[in-house]
Formats: structure tokens, sequence, C-alpha cells
């Protein structure tokens, strides 16, 4: 696998986790804009996700099936504010699975 790959993916995913640590935020705050950041979450997930579709690597790769599959599993099932305590709980659970692709890949680098 190229270098140049494993670079691209560890930088969406890091883009990714940023992006569900501002929603996050929002959630927690009660943030005017908590809507937007969902929003700018799910967009993210459908833009990689059509991507991830689209590689030869998601066959080939542990690292890209694993991110496409997480990918996958928030796009059909998106991800949505519970209640304040079980909604942080819920999305620590999602950070950490994606804590977990990215340790993978820094293995490989």
């Amino acid at each position: 696998m190229q270098l140049q790959e494993l670079l691209s993916i560890s930088e969406s995913v890091q883009q990714l986790l940023n992006l569900i640590e501002v929603y996050k935020f929002g959630i927690v705050t009660e943030h005017k804009k908590k809507e937007q950041f969902q929003q700018e979450l799910h967009q993210f997930i459908e833009q990689e996700y059509i991507k991830l579709k689209n590689s030869p690597f998601r066959h080939t790769s542990l690292i890209h099936y694993n991110y496409y599959h997480f990918l996958e599993d928030y796009k059909l099932q998106p991800i949505e504010e519970l209640t304040v305590g079980n909604t942080i709980k819920y999305i620590s659970n999602i950070q950490e699975r994606l804590f977990k692709i990215l340790h993978f890949i820094k293995l490989y680098l």
C-alpha cells in the first residue's frame, strides 16, 4: 500500500474526528449552530463513503475496509442527538472506534 494513500486516509479520519468533536461541543453547550455542525458531519461522512466505495483499496486493505464500514454504519444510521448524557457516551464510543482505526494507520506509518 502506498504511503500517500495511508496519509490521505489518516487525514480523513482526523478531519472526521474534528467534526465529531465540534458537533459534541455543540450538543454540550447547546450552541446555536448545532444543526449546522451535524449537517457538516453528515455531509463529510457521505463524501468519504462515496470516495471509499469507489476505491479498490477497500477490498485489499484492512484499514480501508474498517474505515469504509465505519462510514457505512453512520451513513445508514446517522449520528443523532439523544439525551445529553447518552449522546456524549454514544459519541465518545464513535470516537473510540475512529481512534482505533487511526492507531492502525499510525502503526503502518
